[in-house]
């Protein structure tokens, strides 16, 4: 059986390719290069760790670990929110009517402010493909959502409410970064999945 996402994207009734924004694909592919070094930093601390007597090197790493995911996470959020953005702006062009659940300027907002970021960024993402596919076929993206929120409330839960336990606190970080893998091959394929749909309604 053919996944959806890898047929060929044939968008019926599309409007005319200069009524349509630009694909932003180098967007795209900043947010995905962004998102796998993100991952590998977080997969590294995680095998450091797991290491009966790591050498010095290795305790170096893992200590200057986090200064370098805060130096790939903030522009990881910038580059794939514009991105998010300008993709919302493309599925507005190509299917105006489609029931948007949420305005485009909670694609910044949706992801930090409380409460509303577990479910906000998820619709916005899940619209914006629905609507840019006109009606075909896609995998939802709730897995990609799913394994997000476990990696960062894993991440989050095992340092405030097991700091002393260190075993319990390995076994977690390796779920969230076992998650954060998970998600980040989730989002690499849902941004080549509306590029390719981006691609075709223009034509």
């Amino acid at each position: 059986m053919i996944d959806p996402e890898d047929a060929p994207s044939t968008l019926p009734d599309q409007p005319a390719s200069q009524h349509l924004p630009a694909v932003p694909r180098a967007l795209g592919k900043a947010a995905i290069h962004l998102a796998v070094a993100l991952t590998v930093i977080r997969l590294i601390g995680v095998a450091i760790v797991s290491v009966p007597a790591p050498g010095e090197w290795a305790l170096d790493v893992l200590a200057a670990s986090p200064v370098v995911a805060i130096s790939i996470g903030i522009p990881l959020y910038v580059v794939a929110t514009l991105w998010l953005l300008r993709s919302y702006d493309f599925a507005r062009a190509v299917d105006p009517a489609f029931p948007m659940r949420r305005s485009r300027a909670w694609t910044w907002l949706g992801w930090w402010v409380p409460i509303v970021s577990l479910w906000f960024p998820f619709q916005i993402v899940d619209d914006v493909r629905r609507a840019t596919a006109k009606g075909q076929a896609r995998t939802s993206p709730a897995i990609w959502w799913a394994a997000w929120l476990i990696a960062v409330w894993t991440g989050q839960i095992s340092r405030s409410a097991f700091g002393d336990h260190w075993t319990l606190v390995a076994v977690l970080d390796t779920v969230a970064a076992v998650a954060w893998a998970v998600a980040c091959v989730m989002w690499i394929s849902i941004i080549r999945g509306i590029t390719r749909d981006q691609e075709a309604a223009r034509g």
